[in-house]
């Protein structure tokens, strides 16, 4: 977590302080007294006896606050709790870091800062573990790699659930793995490819360029399947369509570990896991099914970038480490998302808890110091973002707000995604035409998927000009990747019951 600041602190937040003023040793003395310090809302609710006791210099047990410090938390109640957001200069000097600094063993890099010499390398890697396909059953392959992300069965991945971003990180560390049981790869990295900037011409050429399937894997797919792409300016058309560059900038300005997820606990569906999906239906059929996404080798060079972003969000918001994730996370309202980093049967990540990498929630939370990974900034230098309020529907009254009325959101509500067979677009319309569109990610039978059928009903958010909308008809229209089932509409009545809302955000200090 970010270091403390010098107190007394006259307007301190839960995010820049007050969170910082409790010790690893503090949370786990009082987890035992059934106190959770790593939640703001149990800390705000306990506040009075919280002041009590640090006022008293009873608590902490032996190593009381100073006055300073107590006046710091008194100030915090008396200006109404404010939430607030990460200190500026943690998330400054962390961003401003040179690669290497952290002293990570294994720092991937930009693929468009890489030498001739590391682009030989990352080549060979992958020549490599292509190469083992002769034996199927070799861990390393490059066809048993790409299998663990659905097809062939056992299905393992998860999307649209708090285990998301974990189960990616170990996913991309085992790959990298691999790339390292090559002769002559030891030291070799997973490059990562900044989805905002041009498609690399290095994927555009063997053995990055296409892959085919060397065996059956079931649903359709059979051997001899060849990965496919969109045409290059349609992959960056698409991007453009799908928004993802908004997308991911506005991830970067969250601190709570929903907004910039996303999609579940009453989050908008407009941040990380939607460019994630947006990024994969952009690229092409391949990359648009779940079933096989993995097959395509930028699957490994796109999801090294998603790594990346979240490691960078983590370093904004001083959640680096255990605690200082769980201070992000709103236990009331996404107690899943909590559970699966406090409750031991939940952190596995399958089947990487069970691989010799033996990786769960717990241990990728500190990429650097557990994984012994870092990531080298992008080659074009991007500009620091500034992290913004939460933004919400609604607020406590007590708390104070502000709102833009110069945009709207238009929520899809009620969509049975269970229904729809595959990945599919939504598209917002006025007056009959498309004004804005989203991308759903998911495989061919979801009704198949745990993770899809408990996260059945989906909503799709669309943060727009309130002048784009104003004075027309609005309509939702989805559009399924396969249309070989009912054509390129999918019918509103076999979706279940859908809404369209259109709300005024607020923003919370």
């Amino acid at each position: 977590m970010p270091q403390s600041p010098n107190y007394p602190v006259a307007h301190p937040t839960w995010y820049d302080t007050i969170r910082l003023m409790f010790t690893d040793t503090d949370i786990a003395h009082m987890q035992t007294q059934g106190l959770d310090l790593t939640s703001y809302e149990q800390v705000r609710a306990s506040a009075g006896t919280i002041y009590g006791q640090v006022a008293a210099k009873t608590m902490p047990p032996g190593d009381p606050w100073t006055a300073d410090m107590v006046q710091t938390f008194l100030n915090w109640m008396t200006d109404g709790y404010p939430k607030g957001k990460a200190a500026p200069d943690g998330e400054t000097a962390t961003l401003a870091a040179p690669a290497g600094t952290s002293g990570a063993g294994r720092v991937r890099k930009d693929l468009n800062s890489l030498s001739d010499a590391e682009l030989k390398l990352v080549k060979t890697a992958f020549e490599g573990i292509l190469a083992k396909d002769k034996d199927l059953t070799d861990p390393n392959c490059y066809f048993m790699q790409a299998g663990y992300h659905w097809l062939p069965a056992p299905l393992y991945c998860q999307h649209h659930v708090p285990g998301y971003n974990p189960w990616h990180r170990a996913y991309m560390f085992n790959f990298e793995n691999a790339l390292r049981s090559v002769p002559g790869c030891e030291d070799v990295t997973l490059p990562y490819w900044d989805i905002t900037t041009p498609f690399p011409d290095f994927l555009k050429k063997a053995p990055f360029d296409s892959y085919t399937l060397p065996a059956d894997i079931g649903g359709g797919f059979s051997k001899g399947y060849k990965t496919t792409r969109f045409s290059y300016p349609d992959i960056k058309s698409n991007l453009l369509t799908y928004n993802v560059t908004a997308d991911l900038e506005r991830a970067l300005t969250k601190t709570d570990w929903e907004d910039f997820h996303g999609y579940w606990s009453g989050a908008p569906y407009n941040t990380i896991i939607a460019a994630h999906d947006g990024g994969h239906g952009a690229i092409g059929p391949t990359m648009a099914n779940q079933s096989v996404a993995a097959f395509d080798p930028v699957f490994w060079f796109f999801h090294s970038n998603w790594d990346r972003l979240w490691w960078e969000w983590q370093k904004k918001v001083g959640a680096t480490e255990l605690n200082g994730l769980l201070s992000t996370i709103d236990k009331q309202t996404d107690l899943a998302s909590y559970q699966i980093f406090t409750v031991p049967p939940l952190q596995a990540l399958e089947p990487f808890t069970s691989l010799p990498v033996a990786l769960s929630s717990i241990k990728v939370i500190d990429s650097v110091k557990s994984l012994d990974v870092d990531y080298a900034p992008p080659a074009t230098k991007q500009p620091l973002i500034a992290l913004a309020a939460k933004t919400a529907q609604s607020v406590p009254l007590e708390r104070s707000v502000s709102i833009n009325p110069q945009r709207a959101m238009v929520t899809a509500s009620g969509i049975n995604r269970l229904k729809i067979p595959g990945s599919f677009k939504v598209h917002l319309l006025k007056d009959g035409k498309p004004i804005a569109t989203r991308f759903m990610f998911q495989p061919d039978e979801p009704e198949k998927c745990e993770n899809c059928v408990k996260n059945a009903m989906a909503h799709f958010d669309f943060d727009l000009p309130l002048s784009e909308i104003a004075g027309g008809k609005l309509q939702v229209e989805v559009e399924p990747v396969d249309t070989s089932f009912v054509g390129s509409r999918f019918p509103v009545k076999m979706m279940g019951k859908p809404t369209i809302s259109v709300s005024i955000p607020v923003q919370t200090e």
